[in-house]
């Protein structure tokens, strides 16, 4: 876990640049756009900004551009708010994470889908387990 101010500027770059992205870029590239995290080096000179868009990966990948394309004027708001020696770089890394879990969600729905179909029924992976703990003398024969 990184030290207590780290994580404090951590913070206060995620609401500036956050607030900059939402009130202060007149991108019509950018789309809906949530900064989710930032991860600061230990020496504070470099952050790395996790958002996500919502909407198609077109539209994101439009916001990506803009967003990168604005590095610059963020990081310039950034340094004028932080008020530290030297202002970090940024680097804006695209989150597909809201995809990847509608994705599992869709593969689990048609798994709920072929279960109610077929009227059968996997064991889960716990109970699968808890019989085994239940019988350790039938794994030995």
């Amino acid at each position: 876990m990184p030290p207590r101010h780290v994580q404090k500027i951590a913070s206060r770059v995620k609401f500036i640049v956050s607030h900059v992205v939402q009130q202060e870029l007149n991108d019509p590239r950018l789309g809906f756009v949530t900064i989710l995290d930032v991860e600061m080096s230990s020496d504070l000179r470099e952050a790395k900004i996790h958002f996500s868009v919502l909407g198609p990966e077109a539209d994101q990948v439009k916001s990506l551009r803009a967003i990168e394309s604005s590095a610059g004027f963020i990081q310039q708001r950034v340094g004028k708010s932080l008020n530290l020696r030297n202002v970090p770089l940024l680097h804006f890394v695209l989150d597909e994470f809201d995809d990847r879990m509608a994705r599992i969600e869709e593969i689990l729905e048609l798994d709920r889908k072929a279960e109610s179909e077929t009227g059968t029924r996997q064991p889960e992976a716990s109970e699968a387990g808890e019989e085994r703990a239940e019988d350790p003398e039938a794994e030995r024969e």
